[in-house]
């Protein structure tokens, strides 16, 4: 019984953080999106066009996003995610990207900017 009610807590932690897809830009617009949001250097949101897609900040402060789950390559300078929509991405300790249904480059074309109603 307490196993149950510990793995349902958890998934609920884990549901707040995977359903969270609308943030405030700095003039106080909300946007939403599928995925992921996060706010640019310019305090700017945008958000994975994808379910569950990722959204990150590339080393120059723009966003970038992709289909499944982003991660930052072992030379800090990309970033790849899943080719599949809420598939994952890791590196391994052979400091290579590892993605589920293959790896492509994060990019600002896979992002949207929809105002929240």
């Amino acid at each position: 019984m307490i196993k149950s009610f510990l793995t349902l807590l958890i998934l609920l932690g884990i549901q707040q953080d995977v359903f969270a897809a609308c943030l405030t830009d700095r003039l106080g617009d909300v946007y939403c999106g599928r995925g992921k949001c996060v706010l640019d250097k310019n305090g700017n949101v945008s958000c994975s066009r994808y379910l569950f897609g990722d959204a990150v900040l590339n080393k120059q402060g723009e966003t970038v996003c992709g289909k499944g789950k982003c991660v930052l390559s072992a030379k800090f300078d990309s970033f790849y995610c899943s080719t599949i929509e809420a598939g994952g991405a890791a590196v391994d300790r052979f400091s290579a990207v590892k993605c589920y249904g293959g790896c492509e480059l994060a990019s600002a074309s896979m992002c949207e900017r929809v105002k929240g109603q």
